[in-house]
């Protein structure tokens, strides 16, 4: 089987045939990795989809005025409407120092504003502002259509199929941390 992606101007085409492709390094694999090359570990096209992923935000971060760290944050923080610092930065999966720093560029802004989460206590909670959810409305629309437009190069099939395989991932990403 062969894959190929055409992207058009406003999809991407995924046309799967049934031409020879590639031999598929991951169908045996020696439990020591002896057998795989530094091209056949996971993180190689993980990373390259990553790199077209992080590339998605630039478009709609600017035209709000944000970096992407700053998008990335102010969304999520609208997502959940109030979420503690600690919390975000596992959800963002970003370091502490990236968080706490862009959450105060995020509250120069108007975009959010922290709190203590409780009397005496260090940590902060982040809070969506009434400007905050404006720009998130303004923008999440372009970020829903291209991330659409990405998974629906899949059929349902795929889709449904990926979505379990990178949950596994993740979780196995866990327990070896």
């Amino acid at each position: 089987m062969r894959v190929r992606l055409h992207r058009g101007p406003h999809t991407f085409i995924l046309a799967v045939t049934n031409e020879p492709s590639a031999r598929c390094p991951w169908e045996h694999i020696e439990p020591d990795g002896s057998n795989l090359t530094v091209e056949d570990f996971l993180s190689v096209p993980i990373v390259r989809i990553a790199a077209h992923l992080k590339r998605f935000p630039s478009i709609y971060a600017s035209s709000a005025g944000l970096t992407l760290p700053q998008w990335r944050l102010l969304s999520t923080v609208a997502h959940h409407r109030s979420i503690p610092l600690k919390q975000l930065a596992e959800v963002s999966a970003s370091d502490k120092a990236l968080v706490s720093r862009t959450v105060k560029e995020l509250a120069a802004k108007g975009l959010v504003s922290t709190a203590s989460m409780k009397s005496g206590d260090r940590s902060l909670v982040c809070n969506i502002t009434a400007k905050g959810s404006k720009v998130v409305d303004k923008v999440i629309p372009l970020a829903r259509e291209r991330h659409a437009r990405l998974l629906l190069a899949l059929d349902v099939e795929d889709r449904v199929r990926l979505y379990g395989i990178l949950q596994k991932l993740q979780a196995v990403c866990a327990d070896i941390d």
